[in-house]
C-alpha cells in the first residue's frame, strides 16, 4: 500500500491507550495525524508516541458522561485546531460479568443490572454522545469520519454473550443509521473491526500471555487495525460510507482502495469479504 499522508487531520481514538485504540493512535500519529487518546484508565501513550510524524496528546475521560465526552471534543479542537476524525474504540467486554466467559458463558439471567447497564452505556451510548458532540464540527467543516469499532456477527450472537453482543449489535445498527443521516454532507461513518477475539485487555489474562484465545479458538493482534484505520482516516475513502471493514482480511500489499474493497461489505448485513 502506498504510504498515506494524513498531515493536518485531527483524530479522537476513544479507549486510546490499549489494545485496538493503541495500535490505531499510533497508526494515526505515525500518518501524522493529530490524535487526542481519550481513556478511563491512564496509560502513557504520549510518550510512546514521541518521534512520530503527529501529534498525540491523553485525556482522562468517562464516556458515559455526555459532558466529558463534549470535553473530550472541545480539548481537540483547542489541542489542534478542529476534528476531523472520531473512531468510537473505547468499550468494556464479558470480563466484568465474568472472569471465566470464554470458558463458560454466563447465560443472561444470571446478568446483574448494574453491569448490563454499564456495558451498554459504554458500549454504544457512550459512542453515541461521542459522535454527537464532534458531528457537527465536521459538518461545519463539509468533511469528516466517524469510525466505530464493533465485532464480528458471531460474537454478537455467541451463546452467553448478550451483553457486549447486544451492545456491538446495537452500535451497528447505530452506524448504518447515522451513515444515512450523513449522507451527502462529506462525512462518512464505517464500522472497522479486527476480524476475531483481539489480543486485548477485554480478555482473561494479559495480553501476550501463552494460551490465551477467543471463542474461535484464534487471537487477532491489534496491529491489523492499522492500515485500515489510516485509510478509512483518509481522504482515499472519500464516497465509502454504511460500510463495515475487517481488518484481518486486509491486504497491505494491494492498492488501498482494492484492499478495501476484498475486505469490506453492507455494514449489518453479514461479513465474508467480497
Amino acid at each position: 500500500m502506498i504510504p498515506i499522508d494524513l498531515a493536518g487531520t485531527n483524530c479522537i481514538v476513544t479507549g486510546g491507550g490499549r489494545g485496538l485504540g493503541r495500535a490505531m493512535t499510533l497508526a494515526l500519529a505515525a500518518a501524522g495525524a493529530n490524535v487526542m487518546a481519550a481513556m478511563h484508565i491512564d496509560d502513557d501513550i504520549a510518550t510512546e508516541a514521541k518521534g512520530l510524524r503527529g501529534k498525540v496528546k491523553s485525556m482522562l475521560a468517562d464516556i458515559r458522561d455526555p459532558m466529558q465526552c463534549a470535553q473530550i471534543v472541545a480539548d481537540t479542537v483547542n489541542a489542534f485546531g478542529g476534528v476531523d476524525v472520531l473512531v468510537n474504540n473505547a468499550g468494556v467486554g464479558m470480563l466484568l460479568v465474568s472472569e471465566t466467559f470464554n470458558r463458560i458463558p454466563p447465560p443472561f439471567w444470571t446478568v446483574k443490572p448494574e453491569t448490563w447497564r454499564q456495558i451498554i452505556e459504554t458500549n454504544i451510548t457512550g459512542s453515541f454522545q461521542m459522535a454527537r458532540a464532534a458531528a457537527p464540527h465536521m459538518l461545519k467543516a463539509g468533511w469528516g469520519r466517524v469510525i466505530n469499532v464493533t465485532t464480528s456477527i458471531q460474537t454478537m450472537q455467541f451463546k452467553g454473550y448478550s451483553p457486549y453482543g447486544s451492545s456491538k449489535a446495537a452500535l451497528e445498527a447505530a452506524s448504518i443509521c447515522w451513515a444515512k443521516d450523513l449522507e451527502g454532507t462529506g462525512v462518512t461513518c464505517n464500522v472497522l473491526i479486527p476480524g476475531g477475539a483481539a489480543d486485548t485487555n477485554l480478555l482473561p489474562g494479559n495480553p501476550g500471555d501463552p494460551g490465551r484465545s477467543g471463542a474461535d479458538g484464534m487471537l487477532v493482534d491489534p496491529a491489523v487495525m492499522r492500515d485500515p484505520v489510516v485509510w478509512l482516516a483518509s481522504r482515499g475513502s472519500d464516497g465509502w460510507t454504511g460500510r463495515r471493514f475487517i481488518a484481518r482480511l486486509w491486504n497491505s500489499a494491494l492498492p488501498a482502495e482494492e484492499a478495501a474493497a476484498k475486505c469490506s461489505g453492507l455494514a449489518g448485513f453479514g461479513e465474508r469479504a467480497k
